[in-house]
């Protein structure tokens, strides 16, 4: 298979993935394939969707409007510490940027240029570069795009949905650590789990994380026990079950590793979009490929990729990766409509 061909397919796949979680949320676009039983990750998911929707100017926007709409359920330091480089940083800053201007109400203005900025970079490479009348959110962060006007369509998301399960916990225990280290506990199937896998689940810093289990804990919310050298922790599932009126504890949306999972896809996308890669020897690109997945390689595994088979050498290692591609694809993407997503317990155990 050629690069170009795998790419497509990629992005594509992904692209739609990301329509799909965002259409649940209350993004204007068509109906879903299937109802999400897992519960998001608000802000991994927005980080993803920054990079796979410069290849889809309308998914882009439209997660914009949404982000205008519903800024208050995002926390931002958890946004900004789930970016894993500048390339990341540069969209979450410029995506940022435009939100606080359209929340304060100030009427948009361009930036104009009589020629190309050089240290400017194509937001939509697909789309021409514009030259004048530049957005300045995205013009200040090296990303050069035409003014961006909210279309107004997207809604609040329904937060009964299962998807929505982590957008309720902030709404009751507000946007912070104690919502993110309740909803690991809840959603991972697990009678206790360590603190280090809450930590990476809640995507804040070990300080913060530690002080929030020791108010939970201390409000009588968790309970604690030492096993080795790390605390764990666990919740009445059934408890929390009756407070948000649901039926009984299964039906508290599950757990799926959506940081590693979207970080991994992004890496994988961007990779795939250098060009040249076809012009490259069947060695060389293979060997490239085979130096990506490495680099990724804990992710992938978190994501349910069969990266242990990897003994191809060579050239033959290419064939190897497109199933490895595909596998993470259709991990994240979810089972086929009708049937219930299979318990992962992938960070209550390690991979």
């Amino acid at each position: 298979m050629k690069a170009a061909t795998l790419r497509d397919e990629t992005l594509a796949a992904l692209q739609a993935l990301a329509w799909d979680q965002w259409s649940q949320l209350g993004v204007s676009a068509a109906a879903p394939k299937r109802r999400e039983e897992r519960a998001v990750d608000p802000e991994a998911l927005l980080v993803f969707t920054l990079e796979v929707g410069r290849g889809d100017p309308r998914l882009f926007d439209e997660v914009l409007d949404w982000l205008a709409l519903n800024e208050p359920l995002i926390s931002v330091h958890r946004l900004r510490n789930l970016c894993t480089g500048p390339a990341d940083r540069a969209l979450v800053d410029a995506a940022l940027a435009w939100t606080a201007r359209e929340r304060r109400r100030e009427r948009p203005l361009a930036t104009k240029h009589t020629t190309k900025r050089p240290e400017l970079k194509a937001l939509f490479p697909s789309l021409p570069t514009p030259t004048t009348d530049l957005d300045p959110a995205f013009s200040r962060h090296g990303l050069a795009r035409a003014p961006l006007t909210r279309s107004g369509k997207s809604q609040p998301p329904r937060l009964h949905d299962p998807i929505c399960f982590v957008l309720r916990l902030r709404r009751l225990l507000g946007v912070g650590v104690r919502a993110e280290v309740i909803r690991t506990l809840l959603t991972i199937r697990a009678p206790r789990i360590s603190g280090r896998v809450i930590t990476q689940s809640a995507a804040f810093a070990q300080r913060n994380v530690r002080e929030g289990l020791n108010q939970l804990h201390e409000a009588g919310v968790i309970t604690t026990v030492d096993v080795a050298y790390d605390r764990h922790y666990s919740i009445q599932h059934s408890d929390w079950a009756a407070l948000l009126g649901l039926p009984s504890a299964p039906a508290i949306p599950l757990h799926y590793d959506w940081i590693p999972a979207l970080r991994a896809l992004t890496q994988v996308a961007r990779w795939l979009q250098q060009p040249g890669l076809d012009e490259l020897t069947p060695y060389v690109r293979a060997s490239q490929a085979r130096t990506l997945v490495a680099a990724i390689d804990a992710d992938l595994r978190y994501a349910g990729a069969p990266t242990s088979a990897n003994a191809a050498h060579g050239a033959d290692f290419w064939d190897e990766f497109v199933e490895i591609v595909r596998a993470t694809v259709r991990h994240a993407s979810g089972p086929p409509a009708g049937k219930r997503p299979r318990l992962t317990n992938q960070l209550a155990t390690g991979p």
